[in-house]
């Protein structure tokens, strides 16, 4: 193993029960901005932190949508401005945090996202905006990560920006936030953090430390995730859960993820799947094939997990999507076999896909997601 390497982890972890109604503690201007998406809105969650903001002026923007715009984005920063927002806080999924990542730099910098990403011609400023990140869901990892991913709608895209300036100053992740997830919503939202860990871990990029990290967290999943689906009020499932994500976010943070990530854009973008669902569709087929670049590291994993091997994992892995009721098959998303060679130039088309511990052509990529049809 190559003893260099480099490891950078600079977002403030605060974990708690209850922990977010202290989020103004880590706010030292006055103006506040809370995007969320709509349902945290209407029912309440983004007020109730809100109003434990005594002292701060609290502004809301909550029209997110999954898969968040660009126009999305730049609705929210033009209210940023407005307010002249100190802290931008990102209440929610991955959609919410991620559009508060390029919102907080978009306070202080001048005009349109499509300005600085996917062929954008400026790059963006020091962020001096406070960026705070709160989870609602246990499975993103966006909270402890530097990448943002947005849909172009002008060009029909959806893209990952990796930027310095999108490392959250606070990534604040209670539980309790998470007790009221829908059994498939959990579902989805945990598989997602268990491909975030395991990618992290076969890649071709990957680091000791998150290795060790990747390994617990996928651990972590297993041991909790069909308890939190059947059981949403378990405290200590739902506790496991998110704090799963958290590690299973560091680690991919440093990686980035691989080809189950490059092959659920198209999958979101064009057949209306959730992310979790996008990627995790895959999952099976990805860890197959994973033995081609990391057999030892592979068999060393499948056994720690307890599984007899890398084909057990597999099997194990899409028994339990069955049981959680996900989708395993392409055409449960509306995929057709004519619709495959698309799917496949697009997800060729994300550079990540290079990270995947197999060989990752038209070829290859077709063959793969024609088994899972």
């Amino acid at each position: 193993m190559d003893n260099q390497f480099t490891y950078c982890m600079p977002t403030k972890v605060c974990f708690g029960a209850g922990i977010a109604k202290k989020a103004a503690d880590y706010i030292d201007g006055e103006n506040v901005l809370i995007i969320s998406d709509p349902f945290l809105y209407q029912n309440g969650t983004a007020q109730a932190i809100g109003d434990c903001m005594t002292g701060k002026k609290v502004a809301y923007f909550s029209e997110i949508e999954p898969n968040p715009s660009c126009e999305s984005v730049d609705k929210a920063a033009a209210l940023a401005r407005e307010i002249k927002a100190d802290c931008v806080i990102g209440l929610g999924g991955g959609s919410s945090m991620d559009v508060s990542k390029i919102v907080s730099c978009l306070t202080t910098n001048d005009g349109s996202i499509y300005d600085y990403y996917a062929g954008g011609t400026r790059t963006l400023g020091k962020r001096t905006t406070t960026l705070i990140c709160i989870p609602t869901t246990a499975g993103t990892g966006s909270e402890v990560t530097n990448v943002g991913v947005f849909t172009n709608k002008k060009a029909g895209i959806k893209m990952p920006m990796v930027n310095q300036q999108f490392w959250p100053d606070y990534a604040v992740i209670d539980g309790e936030l998470t007790y009221t997830l829908p059994p498939a919503v959990t579902a989805s939202t945990g598989m997602d953090a268990f491909c975030h860990a395991i990618e992290a871990y076969w890649n071709k990029e990957s680091l000791p430390i998150c290795d060790m990290l990747a390994m617990g967290a996928l651990k972590l999943i297993l041991a909790n995730i069909k308890k939190a689906y059947d059981c949403p009020t378990d405290k200590e499932a739902r506790g496991n859960m998110i704090l799963a994500s958290l590690i299973a976010g560091i680690a991919f943070s440093q990686t980035r993820t691989t080809g189950i990530h490059a092959l659920s854009f198209p999958l979101t973008t064009e057949f209306g799947a959730s992310h979790g669902t996008a990627c995790s569709i895959t999952l099976p087929a990805f860890i197959k094939i994973s033995s081609e670049g990391r057999p030892e590291k592979m068999a060393e994993l499948a056994r720690y997990l307890g599984f007899e091997d890398v084909q057990a994992l597999a099997e194990g892995v899409e028994a339990l999507m069955v049981s959680m009721k996900m989708p395993v098959r392409l055409h449960e998303l509306g995929v057709k076999e004519s619709d495959l060679e698309h799917i496949t130039k697009v997800g060729l088309g994300a550079a990540i896909i290079q990270l995947t511990p197999a060989v990752m052509n038209e070829e290859t990529v077709y063959a793969l997601l024609k088994s899972i049809l």
